[in-house]
């Protein structure tokens, strides 16, 4: 059965929304009522499910060698990257709900892994950084992650990995314009 992607529509699985394509079905050959589209030819549909995957086989590490949960690991991993990043800023970019970020920010305080700093601006606001022994653990996680994409990646010819990475780029780029619409534009 031939199909082209004409349009988007949100679909709610594991309480996060992916983005699946809609295929049009030849105008002779209609679906039966019974008959999905297959999952596997959905391309965010494949996304959550590897990230899912990686992040399933990755997070035993984080939890026996350094008692992290999934959301604290993301968290830490974050204000690495981005240090001096309120809590509000921390979501963001984890794209986790405040309840989930604000127990790891708790969690990562008092193992001392980071350090909440009142603004001196703004009092309501405070800075996260990483500790020594954040930076520690970050980096003991980060060698392995760096050892996962590396094992992920070693089948692609340097030209596919290039063409990934600006795949991705640009799929990022219309995500971020897709969070400007609201979800019934796409109905």
């Amino acid at each position: 059965m031939q199909a082209s992607v004409v349009t988007l529509k949100t679909l709610c699985l594991c309480s996060r929304v992916i983005l699946v394509p809609i295929l049009m079905v030849k105008a002779s050959r209609k679906p039966k009522a019974t008959q999905a589209l297959p999952l596997e030819k959905w391309v965010f549909y494949r996304f959550g499910l590897i990230a899912a995957r990686v992040g399933n086989f990755a997070a035993p590490m984080y939890a026996e060698r350094h008692q992290l949960s999934t959301p604290a690991w993301r968290c830490l991993a974050v204000i690495a990257r981005y240090e001096n990043l309120s809590a509000k800023e921390l979501a963001t970019k984890t794209s986790s709900d405040a309840f989930k970020v604000a127990r790891a920010i708790d969690l990562l305080v008092k193992r001392q892994l980071i350090t909440r700093n009142p603004d001196p601006l703004d009092r309501r606001r405070a800075s996260l950084q990483l500790t020594t022994e954040g930076w520690a653990v970050y980096r003991d996680v980060e060698r392995f992650a760096i050892r996962i994409e590396e094992h992920l990646v070693a089948k692609l010819p340097a030209d596919e990995l290039a063409a990934m990475e600006s795949a991705l780029e640009k799929i990022d780029a219309q995500v971020e314009d897709l969070l400007m619409l609201d979800w019934r534009a796409l109905v």
